[in-house]
């Protein structure tokens, strides 16, 4: 090969180097620029610096508040502290002796690396086998129905029966895949949304899916606009996950 030779082919060679360099260069900017632009700036802490203890009645309606013994916790693992920035967890009795225990646990950031417990992981940690688990829609108001699961847990010596519901941001997840596809959503509209789960449960024989659907109710009467965006968002409209 002459020198010319070498010399034209080096120059080749450079120029696809560089055209090759100028497109991964472009791409990797491109990748900053959507990465930068997708990157949530508005952390939704619907709570704010409110107690969630002092936002939940101790009565109202017929009901009253007892105790919180006997309850279905999250598992105390290492991550509860960092997914559950507040926590209530209360009983009731009605003067004909019905009791439902209310867990609230409030999230106030859900980033998608870290998320709610969900009772179907909570009660088979603690020895229950769940022998009924469906969608249910929890009605709290005339044209307000937050879609819920139904679920019955057995164990030994204790049958408990639990209505609850998950909301992140505006979405009301009902499984754990739509609930990293509501964290992914919101991500992308630029918010780090928060997050909480409501459960209502009560042990009994029968179907109690009525006397939990009328504390739930009742509940939701009495409580003020801060908790009521705490449990059901600021959108009263029910976003479907697709």
């Amino acid at each position: 090969m002459n020198q010319e030779s070498w010399l034209h082919r080096a120059e080749q060679d450079d120029k696809r180097t560089t055209r090759r360099e100028a497109l991964i260069g472009g791409a990797l900017l491109a990748t900053a620029a959507i990465g930068f632009a997708l990157k949530p700036r508005r952390v939704e802490k619907l709570l704010g610096s409110a107690k969630l203890e002092s936002l939940v009645p101790a009565t109202f309606g017929d009901w009253k508040y007892e105790a919180a013994s006997g309850m279905i916790l999250p598992p105390p693992d290492q991550l509860r502290d960092k997914i559950y920035s507040q926590m209530v967890t209360r009983a009731y009795t009605r003067a004909d002796g019905a009791v439902v225990m209310l867990l609230i646990a409030y999230s106030g950031a859900q980033d998608g690396t870290i998320q709610v417990h969900r009772p179907e992981v909570c009660y088979p940690a603690s020895g229950f086998r769940l022998t009924t688990n469906e969608a249910h829609d929890t009605p709290l108001t005339p044209g307000l129905a937050i879609p819920s699961r139904y679920i019955v847990a057995e164990a030994d010596l204790r049958r408990e029966q639990l209505v609850y519901w998950t909301r992140v941001g505006d979405y009301f997840p009902a499984r754990w895949s739509e609930q990293r596809t509501a964290v992914m959503k919101e991500n992308f509209a630029g918010v780090i949304p928060d997050g909480v789960l409501v459960r209502l449960s009560t042990v009994g024989g029968g179907d109690e899916r009525t006397l939990l659907d009328a504390f739930a109710r009742d509940l939701y009467a009495a409580i003020g606009p801060r908790l009521r965006s705490v449990l059901v968002g600021m959108d009263r409209g029910i976003k479907p996950l697709k």
